[in-house]
């Protein structure tokens, strides 16, 4: 029993390490996020002041660390796939 359980917190451990995100990450993300920006303004002109706001507010408040960056950057990205 207790090698159950400590092999399912092994994996567990080694899963949250797997999905952490990198600096790297992070930076291909950032300009995955500025060229989807730049796609739906010029499809949606009418959006741009809103795209453009959240754009802007996540560059003047970029979140503390690497892991939520990359949350707020995705979470960005979905969004305006959405759009």
């Amino acid at each position: 029993m207790k090698t159950t359980i400590l092999a399912a917190a092994f994996v567990f451990a080694g899963t949250a390490t797997a999905f952490a995100c990198t600096p790297e990450e992070l930076q291909t993300k950032a300009m995955e996020l500025s060229t989807k920006v730049q796609e739906v303004v010029a499809a949606n002109p009418d959006k741009a002041t809103e795209v453009s706001q959240k754009f802007t507010g996540l560059q003047t408040n970029p979140p503390t660390d690497v892991e939520a960056a990359c949350k707020a950057y995705d979470d960005l990205i979905v969004e305006l796939d959405a759009m």
